[in-house]
């Protein structure tokens, strides 16, 4: 019985290492439409939060965004995508703080970043 144990738990572990339960990298396409869709979503917040919509509506927009974020997955840019990601943050707890010039500050400095990782992307494919 111990030996059947055995063979099972190693038949288990080679089903779970093998190809079939790889998880693919991202295409060329699918990493540059999230970048894409990102900066979009974050123009789109400084584009609200400038012409004065209320704060619920950005930090909904804010909150897309680093949901989109997410899909920007490349070994390359991961730091700067969590650097880009922190500042998100800081722009929803300035919108929840009720601090409008802190936001807008913050909402300019991400849409730079995902700019700059738009960049550093295209530079490197």
């Amino acid at each position: 019985m111990n030996t059947f144990k055995k063979i099972i738990i190693s038949l288990a572990m080679a089903a779970m290492t093998s190809s079939a339960f790889a998880v693919a990298n991202p295409s060329y396409e699918d990493v540059r439409a999230a970048i894409d869709n990102t900066l979009a979503k974050v123009e789109e917040a400084k584009a609200a939060l400038d012409s004065g919509a209320n704060n619920e509506a950005v930090i909904d927009m804010v909150t897309d965004a680093r949901q989109l974020q997410k899909d920007i997955s490349n070994n390359v840019l991961d730091l700067k995508r969590n650097q880009a990601s922190n500042v998100l943050k800081q722009v929803r707890t300035a919108l929840m703080n009720n601090e409008p010039q802190a936001a807008k500050e913050s909402l300019a400095d991400a849409l730079n970043r995902y700019k700059e990782i738009k960049q550093l992307y295209a530079a490197n494919h």
